[in-house]
């Protein structure tokens, strides 16, 4: 980027320690790292559908738009929810990014940052660290619940 920005005429920066742009840059990199899997995952869902049921749709006048909405997404609807479940508890937990790239510097503290720094760096405070640890497993705790509860309900 800094060559981009040096041919243009402006100064070269520490993108990763200027706050608006840190931030913005380590959620690219959340994606980044997600997109792949969830990708993977949703592509192993379309294949599972049978073509005969996309072309009975075809040949009921079905555009390709009501076949993706109404026919695709009802058939991998429990993909799309484990998907988005997992990207969900990895955004909450989200701890080896911050960690690797600002330390939780220039305004990118994330709570697992924060309860690793209370826990474990200077003098330990074990009540605050123990107290995000609560929260990050309030916050994970339904999403997990609701995916437990539609897996069992597909599996009956």
């Amino acid at each position: 980027m800094n060559a981009l920005v040096q041919s243009i005429g402006f100064d070269a920066q520490a993108w990763i320690t200027v706050p608006f742009w840190n931030n913005f840059f380590l959620m690219i990199i959340l994606v980044w790292i997600q997109t792949g899997f969830a990708m993977v995952i949703l592509s192993a869902a379309l294949r599972g559908i049978s073509e005969e049921t996309i072309e009975a749709a075809f040949l009921d006048g079905a555009t390709p738009m009501q076949v993706f909405f109404k026919i695709k997404i009802p058939q991998i609807w429990g993909t799309i929810a484990v998907v988005w479940t997992t990207i969900t508890v990895t955004v909450l937990k989200v701890f080896d990014i911050v960690f690797a790239m600002t330390n939780g510097q220039w305004g990118t503290q994330v709570l697992a940052n924060l309860m690793y720094d209370w826990m474990f760096r200077g003098t330990p405070d074990f009540g605050r660290g123990s107290a995000i640890v609560m929260v990050i497993m309030l916050l994970v705790t339904p999403i997990m619940a609701w995916n437990i509860s539609n897996a069992r309900k597909e599996m009956r």
